[in-house]
Order: structure tokens, then sequence, then C-alpha cells
């Protein structure tokens, strides 16, 4: 059924949608419930109405940034072996030997500090979250702690830009991916990883998917939308590769799932063992065959400015 939203869709500008389905928060299991939109024109979706930052600060409390936790040492291990792979994966895609780096939503800045230590590249972060951002800093790391609406970034200053499972939180999408068009050199390249609604994971869990996760993320992605939506900006080449090693996202989503259908124990059993160490390793051994079935979570989008 068609619904008039109480704004454009972000992406097209189409004011008319269909409900997708009615989430809440899974996370944090506060209250509220949030209409999840369907765009009729580009197939975006989107929370309507958009939540204000006030009534969302409360699902931002400090427990939600795992990444200020201290990690263990073999999760330390395994985070290290995921952001080398992340920095490879940039290395092989661009021939620039000593570029300019920007990642938004640096978080505490772990990606930029690998990234420093295995290139002789500059690098840069936004980050709002004070307490990341002084983590981030104590690194040896440039940080800027603003919005990239109003980081001031000049334009066609850098050579990658970067942005990791942060698209989702942004207010104005479309906005971000044209200001990071903009800053980057010709021939520059936009790296960003988003949950895609359009993978086999969300249709299996519909509304216990992580990877909807309301009302932090006010948007989703389907892939062929987002494909379309950067080279409406104006990226000549878009490049996607699965993202197979998100293992959390499939068995936090399990355990939601078994929550909605009274498996309580059950549910509460898999998700803690997620955040555990052994319980890692053995959910990163059990997703393999799981993501060779064609069922993942993520994608990774490699947009090349011409």
């Amino acid at each position: 059924m068609s619904h008039l939203t109480t704004s454009p869709c972000n992406f097209c500008g189409c004011q008319k949608a269909e409900k997708h389905l009615t989430l809440t928060d899974l996370r944090l299991n506060l209250p509220g419930s949030w209409n999840l939109m369907k765009c009729q024109n580009c197939g975006l979706l989107f929370i309507d109405p958009q939540p204000s930052w006030d009534e969302l600060s409360v699902h931002y409390p400090k427990e939600y940034h795992a990444y200020l936790r201290k990690d263990s040492k073999i999760t330390a291990f395994l985070r290290a072996f995921g952001l080398r792979k992340r920095v490879k994966s940039i290395l092989q895609r661009t021939s620039v030997h000593a570029g300019i780096l920007l990642d938004v939503g640096c978080a505490t800045g772990d990606f930029l500090h690998e990234f420093q230590a295995l290139t002789s590249w500059n690098v840069l972060g936004l980050e709002i979250v004070p307490e990341a951002a002084a983590l981030a800093k104590a690194k040896g790391i440039k940080i800027i702690e603003e919005e990239l609406e109003n980081a001031q970034l000049e334009s066609s200053s850098f050579d990658v830009i970067t942005l990791w499972d942060v698209l989702e939180h942004m207010a104005d999408p479309a906005r971000a991916l044209q200001i990071c068009f903009d800053c980057l050199k010709s021939g520059g390249m936009l790296v960003l990883k988003t949950p895609d609604p359009a993978a086999k994971e969300a249709s299996i869990f519909k509304e216990g998917w992580i990877g909807y996760e309301a009302p932090q993320h006010l948007f989703g992605f389907p892939k062929e939308v987002l494909i379309n939506k950067l080279k409406d900006v104006g990226f000549s080449s878009v490049k996607t590769t699965q993202t197979g090693s998100d293992y959390a996202s499939f068995f936090v989503s399990l355990g939601h799932w078994l929550n909605k259908r009274g498996w309580l124990k059950l549910s509460k059993f898999i998700i803690s063992s997620t955040h555990k160490p052994i319980g890692r390793i053995f959910a990163g051994i059990i997703i393999r065959p799981i993501r060779w079935l064609g069922i993942r979570s993520s994608c990774t989008y490699f947009c090349q400015k011409p």
C-alpha cells in the first residue's frame, strides 16, 4: 500500500513509499517502534518520520560504542587481522604510493593507525564521539571532531575517503556522498561498507536482522540502489565485494530471531557468545560455509572518481 511520507526520499525526492517493516531497538531493547519505508521510485529504505537527535541520543549511550571497550588479546589479534585486510583491499585498487586518506567516522582510529603503519600515506579522521576521538588522538592521528557537513574540507584534496559502517547512521546520506565526491582528487576513490538489505541474510531474519538496527540506522541501502546513486553523484566506476567475515551480524541476528519466537535462553546464549573470545573464534569458523552459500550481510563499495 502506498503512503505519503513526511519528507521526500533522500536519494530521489519521491514522497511515495510503501511500508517495508516495523522495527524495534534490537541492540538496547529500549521502548519504541519505527516504520521502515521503501521508496516507490528508487527503492531506498528509510525510517519515516526520521527521529530527531533528542530522540536518537538515548539510543547512543556509551555502551553502544563497543570499540570503546578494551579487547582481549584474541579479539585484538582478530581485529588487527581484519584491519590489515582493509588496508590491503585499498592498496590493491589504487596506484597512489603516498597519498592522503580521510576516514569518516573513524572511531578510535584503529584503521587509520594500521594504514599509517603499513604505508607512507598521510591520514586524517572525522569523529564526533569525544571519548573515541581522544583515543584516536592518543595514537598520534589528526582528528577533526565535526560532522562531515561541518568539517569545511577542501575540495579535491584526498586520494581516498573511507566510510566503514557509517553512511546508514547519517541524516543526509545523499549530501554526504556528494561531499565525498567533491573532496576527492581526480581519480580518487571512495570506499564505503554498509549493510545490504537486498542480501539473503536480511530476507531470512527480516525485522530481527541487526543490519536494520533501528533507530540508529536511519537508512538501508539495497546494493543496486546505492550503486545507482553513486553513479548519479558522478562516480565513473563502482565495484563491490561481498563482506564475508562479518560473523557477528549473522549470529546476533539469529539470536534476535530466536528471541522473537520465545527461545529466550538460547537467544541470550548466542548473542552473549559473540562478545567472548572463544565464541568469536567458533563463530568465525562456522560462518564461512554460510557465506559460501551466498548468505551475506554487508557490501563494500569501491567507487572511482573520473
